[in-house]
């Protein structure tokens, strides 16, 4: 002890009792206590200088100054008030609670005993306050002379930091002098030493008499040796008790060796040939390669000896043992820590967190990441171990154990533990992050493959597992055909990464580092990155193949789960520029499928006083044709081409449910054969209203069979070339057999087709997506049914049709004559026209028969009227023709009544068609002149005569001339020829006023009755 002593002075001179020491002065802080304050007064050195500074004649420095602890005095009694105040309230609430007794008189209640009480209440309380505020007033009377106290203060605190320099360097000196005492050597004994040397002996000490031994031979030695490792051998298998994992031993070179798998190596001996003595330490090794294998010689090995002996001669075989497995696992628990400790301050730092409590190591690692800790204990359990012989009893055995907790919660089951061989507290850490993220992934996949596409195999998944290096732990997700990303966990800081690095990618990486449970949370963003990049890859291929995408649409979470369903994550919206603005196409992606929609969309109204707000979604139609994963598994121009086919007739035919539905039409969707139709979309049975159409049935037939329009299919058929129209196809049948398809064959062609014998009939419309069909179907069925209405009274009538088509019907209505022709357009929207050609006579009676046609049976009518009125008009327009100069003036008053007017001689006639002997004639009378005006007497005899005679084809019937239909045309000419024939301006008077004459003065027609022609 005074060796090790003498040996820290010397490596130490400076330092004594834990303080720098200077030629025995104290060079470290000093502390005081005053009044329970600790008081820091600086260091002897500091006085040293101070007594150097006044030997010099210099002034010492300034005491220091004492602040520590004072408080303000405003502070205190702003305090006081506050606690008076307080207490004040809780008196007065006292009081108030009390009862007073109330007798008769106020003396009495002064005597109450309740009275007397809270006097004295209020008395004490007045008391203790006034007690308190009477120190204050001390205070503050003190306060005035602070200054003067402080410097009084100040000069006993240094005082005492004087004096207790003073009783340290006493202390210091005092046990200075105990130390050395220890330590001093005895004089030399130089007489002794003298003799010794020279003589080789020492008279003065005493001899023990002792016989050297003789030096032993090789072969003695080697003698010895046998009888030792025979005597070692036959101790230990008979007599010793050797405990269970020391059974593993050898004997060699008169020695022991037992040898404990990763533990150590122990050689033993013995000194004695009785088997009752204790055996003896020889060496001892570690077997683990993080420790060397010998045992440094010095105080340890010297520790080890010397216990390992002492266990040896008192507990045998079974305490040494006991010891050496404790003191190995105690040694490989530093080492580990030690380990620890080097990694927290190397590649580990700010990522791990160690912590030694009492024999455990406890390793955190993902410190930076949310959620729950995760760790390792690394200590000493006990388990139960069995020795081979069935009389040995069980008993506990020490072990390195091993618990994991995991985001807070310990995991019983792991495939992993520490290596007591090959010491690393690095690599063990690593397999426990490989088993972590091993674990993650796992769960993750399990997840992914509970999904439709991934449980198909429609997108892959690919995971690699490592038990030892977590880096080479890595999860690859499938997100479109074309797009993969892989998901890795960086072991020291447990940060995730989605590789290749991309915006997408990083956006998805911050959610996911973000995450409290990453086993139960990635697969949510995973799934919302997969939706992502599903969604940008068909907004690209979109706008590559014509298609708006549509931003004005923003629906929120909520409102695209109740739309699209629970599990869509995301929603892209695109249109066609000519589809209806209350339609879209919408795509939506979710693990469970990517899947096309119709979607309609209903239109806000604007209020004043709210914000401007976009279309909202009213309502959403799978598109059909995609089978499940189709969506998902890419898109071509094929695939493109079929959605927007099945998305046009999906909103035709949900445009056209509307429409009949509001006119209460009944119909029905069915479901088309697979073999029948390349279009997968059902057809629409509509039954509408009955109309009649009589010219195509057999002849003798009722004339009530109706026209079978209630079973009409309207069939999708496609998109047009062009992109913008949607071609329907529609069939529908008469109910009969048409035995006359003659009438129909203007109509065959590559819109329409006609079937005669099962009286069916089919044509093509082509309507804007999204607007309805059924108008135009209507208008073509009303379209049919006119033109075959019209056809069959022109053959009725034995007009000859030139042109027959949906849009208009060109005839001749006169024998022989090519110039007699009509043309009745069916305009949209409004009712038939009838045009002629502009060298008909009939022209000026175009607009009468445009209205006459409309009205029931109007084309017979007209045509009737065109063969009766053709010899008049043609006469008409030769009279017109034959006076140039404004002679002549055709008045119209209706179909059936003309007035022809002549300025040069003044005169006029009335032309009406009338029934005479039932026949139709034409009916010829001068009209009556204004009284001013007379009729030329020459013009009046002529006229007299051909009133009293007759021609070709009329007859003259007082008072006018009666023509038949073809005889007209010579009547007209006859009187014509008066008028040609009579020289002009022979009457002065007559022609004074001709302009006045050639407007004459309209009077009312007498019969404005129209005749019916049949």
């Amino acid at each position: 002890m005074a060796e090790h002593q003498a040996e820290r002075l010397q490596r130490e001179p400076g330092q004594a009792n834990g303080q720098t020491v200077v030629n025995g002065i104290d060079q470290g802080t000093l502390t005081y206590s005053m009044n329970g304050t600790t008081i820091l007064t600086g260091s002897s050195h500091g006085n040293a200088s101070e007594g150097m500074a006044q030997s010099s004649g210099q002034l010492p420095p300034e005491i220091e100054h004492i602040t520590y602890g004072y408080l303000p005095m405003s502070t205190m009694i702003t305090r006081l008030a506050q606690e008076t105040f307080g207490e004040l309230n809780d008196v007065v609430s006292e009081l108030s609670d009390s009862k007073l007794s109330q007798p008769n008189g106020a003396a009495a209640i002064d005597n109450a005993h309740a009275n007397v009480d809270k006097k004295l209440r209020l008395l004490t309380f007045a008391q203790e306050r006034r007690a308190q505020f009477i120190k204050v007033l001390v205070l503050s009377q003190w306060s005035r002379h602070a200054d003067s106290m402080g410097r009084v203060i100040d000069l006993k605190v240094w005082l005492d930091g004087q004096r207790s320099f003073f009783n340290d360097a006493c202390n210091w000196m005092g046990e200075l002098k105990r130390i050395l005492g220890s330590e001093r050597m005895p004089n030399p004994d130089l007489k002794t030493a003298l003799e010794t040397l020279s003589s080789g002996k020492a008279p003065r000490l005493p001899d023990l008499n002792y016989l050297p031994p003789e030096p032993l031979s090789p072969r003695r030695i080697l003698k010895s040796l046998r009888s030792i490792n025979t005597q070692l051998s036959i101790r230990l298998h008979l007599h010793e008790n050797i405990p269970q994992f020391m059974k593993e031993f050898s004997i060699m070179n008169g020695r022991a060796t037992f040898r404990v798998p990763t533990e150590f190596e122990l050689d033993l001996s013995i000194a004695d040939e009785n088997p009752s003595s204790q055996l003896y330490f020889i060496d001892f090794r570690f077997l683990f390669a993080s420790a060397s294998a010998e045992v440094p010689c010095g105080r340890l090995r010297d520790d080890i000896e010397g216990r390992v002996n002492h266990l040896l001669g008192h507990g045998g075989l079974n305490e040494c043992y006991n010891f050496l497995h404790n003191f190995l696992l105690s040694h490989k628990l530093n080492i580990l820590r030690h380990q620890a400790y080097g990694m927290s301050q190397a590649n580990w730092t700010d990522h791990i967190k160690v912590e030694a409590v009492h024999r455990s190591l406890i390793i955190q690692y993902w410190i930076g990441r949310p959620g729950g800790k995760s760790w390792i204990e690394i200590g000493l359990r006990r388990r139960r171990a069995k020795r081979k012989s069935w009389l040995s009893k069980e008993e506990d055995e020490p072990y390195i154990g091993l618990r994991w907790f995991r985001a807070g919660k310990e995991v019983y089951d792991f495939p992993f533990s520490v290596n007591i061989e090959l010491l690393s507290a690095e690599k063990l850490l690593k397999e426990v992050i490989s088993a972590h993220t091993n674990f993650i992934f796992k769960k993750t996949v399990a997840r992914l493959k509970e999904s439709h596409l991934y449980s198909k195999k429609i997108l892959g998944l690919k995971r690699t597992r490592s038990a030892t290096e977590p880096i080479d732990i890595h999860l690859s997700v499938q997100l479109t055909t074309s797009q993969w990303c892989t998901l890795v966990q960086e072991p020291v800081s447990g940060r995730f990464a989605l590789l290749p690095p991309s915006t997408l990618h990083s956006r998805a990486e911050r959610e996911l580092n973000g995450l409290s449970v990453p086993e139960k949370e990635t697969l949510s963003r995973i799934a919302q990155l997969r939706a992502i990049a599903s969604q940008e890859e068909t907004e690209q291929m979109m706008g590559l193949h014509g298609w708006d995408i549509v931003k004005s649409i923003r629906p929120s979470q909520d409102n695209i789960r109740h739309h699209f369903g629970r599990e869509t994550l995301r929603a892209g919206f695109f249109r066609k520029t000519w589809w209806n603005a209350d339609w879209l196409l919408a795509f939506t992606a979710s693990l469970a499928d990517d899947v096309w929609w119709a979607v309609k969309l209903e239109k806000r109204s604007f209020k004043p006083d709210q914000p401007m707000l976009g279309p909202s979604i009213r309502a959403t139609y799978r598109v059909p044709g995609s089978g499940p994963g189709a969506a998902a598994k890419g898109l071509s121009i094929a695939d493109l081409s079929r959605v927007e086919r099945n998305t046009a007739g999906l909103i035709s035919h949900f445009t056209d449910c509307n429409e009949l539905f509001a006119h209460k039409i009944s119909h029905k969707l069915v479901n088309p054969s697979r073999s029948r139709s390349l279009i997968e979309m059902p057809m629409l049975l509509i039954e509408f209203p009955k109309q009649v159409a009589q010219c195509l049935l057999k002849p003798g037939k009722s004339t009530d069979t109706p026209w079978s329009n209630q079973n009409v299919r309207l069939s999708f058929m496609g998109i047009s070339a062009n992109k913008s129209p949607a071609n329907h196809l529609v069939i529908a049948r008469t109910g009969c057999r048409i035995l006359r398809p003659a009438t129909l064959r203007p109509l065959i062609g590559s819109s329409t087709t006609v079937h005669a014998k099962s009286g069916s009939f089919a044509f093509h419309l082509k309507t804007p997506v999204g607007d309805s069909t059924i108008p135009a179907i209507m208008d073509r069925l009303a379209g049919i049914e006119r033109l075959t209405t019209y056809t069959a009274t022109l053959h009725s009538l034995k007009s000859r049709p030139s042109n027959v088509s949906l849009d208009h019907i060109d005839f001749f209505y006169a024998k022989n004559e090519q110039s007699y022709g009509v043309t009745i357009s069916f305009a949209a929207d409004q009712p038939p026209r009838l045009s002629f050609r502009c060298e008909n006579p009939q022209l000026r009676v175009q607009d009468l028969l445009t209205a006459l046609l409309s009205k029931p049976d109007g084309l017979a009518h007209v045509i009737h009227y065109l063969q009766l009125s053709l010899p008049l008009m043609c006469a008409l327009a030769k009279i017109e023709a034959a006076h140039r100069n404004d002679q002549v003036a055709i008045l119209l008053r209706t179909a059936e009544w003309y007035c022809l007017r002549y300025r040069d001689p003044p005169a006029g006639f009335d032309i009406r068609l009338r029934r005479r002997r039932e026949e139709f004639m034409w009916f010829v009378q001068e009209t009556k002149l204004p009284d001013h005006e007379s009729l030329h007497p020459q013009i009046r005899n002529n006229l007299s005569e051909m009133i009293d005679g007759s021609g070709d084809g009329w007859e003259g019937i007082n008072p006018g001339i009666a023509a038949t239909l073809f005889g007209v045309e010579a009547l007209l000419e006859k009187i014509d020829g008066l008028f040609q024939h009579f020289p002009h301006n022979a009457d002065p008077v007559a022609t004074s006023r001709p302009e006045q004459y050639r407007r004459g003065s309209k009077r009312k027609a007498e019969d404005d009755s129209v005749i019916t022609l049949d």
